[in-house]
């Protein structure tokens, strides 16, 4: 199967029959945002990052279910969007917007709640105290994309310690040593597939 398949409606007309049709993207494709339009997610995780002139790449956020993306309102921005599960995707274009007020107001509320997310982010990287800011990085990601488990609440997503040094703006090396911290102190685990549990909603120290 490729890397992902491209269904996006060749005309307006389309539309109403488009709602059915998924676009399929593998876990680390990327999404491409060329187009005017927006994405709604039918299934997965979606990674949100902003890329500076300099080619810094900063996080800003994660789109799950029935959420949706795109870089429409500010064209002239350096967006990328990247699967970080299996994906499924509708594509929706501007049109869309103007013939149905329900969606627009959707849209916007989506959209108000990403820029919050991506406040809180990076609200979270300023911490200097690295272990208070890994933790407050964890409660955001359970918040985003949480599954209760019988004994905790599991990230969906599996992300490396490198991904997470990167969010916080530390070392991986800082990263693996704090959370062997909050393994021993019981506020987090691991299972099989190598995905973080949170296990307690406080910072014991």
């Amino acid at each position: 199967m490729p890397s992902f398949q491209y269904l996006k409606p060749s005309s307006d007309t389309e539309f109403k029959e488009a709602d059915s049709l998924l676009h399929y993207y593998r876990k680390g494709a990327e999404i491409p945002l060329s187009e005017p339009g927006f994405w709604q997610v039918n299934r997965g995780v979606v990674q949100l990052s902003k890329i500076s002139t300099s080619g810094d790449e900063t996080i800003l956020g994660w789109a799950t279910a029935n959420n949706s993306f795109g870089d429409f309102l500010t064209p002239e921005t350096n967006y990328r969007a990247q699967a970080l599960s299996e994906t499924y995707l509708k594509w929706f274009s501007l049109s869309a917007l103007s013939s149905s007020p329900h969606r627009a107001r959707m849209l916007m509320a989506q959209l108000s709640h990403r820029l919050i997310k991506a406040q809180q982010l990076q609200t979270i990287s300023r911490i200097i105290r690295k272990e208070e800011s890994l933790w407050q990085l964890l409660l955001l990601l359970k918040e985003e994309m949480g599954q209760s488990v019988v004994n905790g609440t599991r990230l969906t997503v599996r992300f490396t310690h490198e991904n997470l040094a990167h969010m916080i703006g530390t070392t991986r090396v800082t990263v693996t040593r704090v959370l062997g911290t909050f393994q021993k102190k019981g506020l987090i685990c691991v299972d099989s597939k190598r995905h973080i549990i949170i296990r307690k909603s406080e910072l014991t120290h």
